[in-house]
């Protein structure tokens, strides 16, 4: 399901891996993002991506995963073409993937959507 894969990209990145969090502390990044209008798959890859760059380098304490960023948005939006998320989030969940920070959204599950956690590697 391209869903899974979009949000799977986060998977280039931390350990969130049993569902409850890394036990790193959330430092805020990516929160109070407006969330676009509609729910689409490019400014879905957009947000995975810079959430997934941004939590790697936090969780590396170093800055060796943010250049990537463009790249990774790339390839998830090659995807995008005829792609419909509109039925797999909730108004609630998209608007919450952006508002809060990306550690809540990809590490802490916050936003209670299916394959948000990730892995740095």
């Amino acid at each position: 399901m391209v869903v899974a894969g979009i949000l799977s990209a986060l998977g280039a990145c931390g350990d969130g891996s049993d569902g409850g969090g890394s036990g790193r502390p959330d430092t805020g990044y990516g929160a109070g993002q407006v969330a676009p209008a509609t729910v689409n798959c490019v400014d879905a890859c957009q947000r995975v991506a810079d959430c997934a760059g941004h939590l790697c380098d936090e969780d590396t304490s170093s800055t060796r995963y943010s250049p990537f960023i463009p790249n990774l948005s790339a390839d998830c939006q090659s995807s995008c073409s005829g792609v419909d998320l509109s039925s797999a989030f909730t108004a609630a969940q998209w608007q919450c993937i952006f508002r809060d920070s990306c550690r809540q959204v990809f590490d802490f599950g916050a936003c209670h959507t299916a394959n948000t956690s990730y892995t740095c590697g």
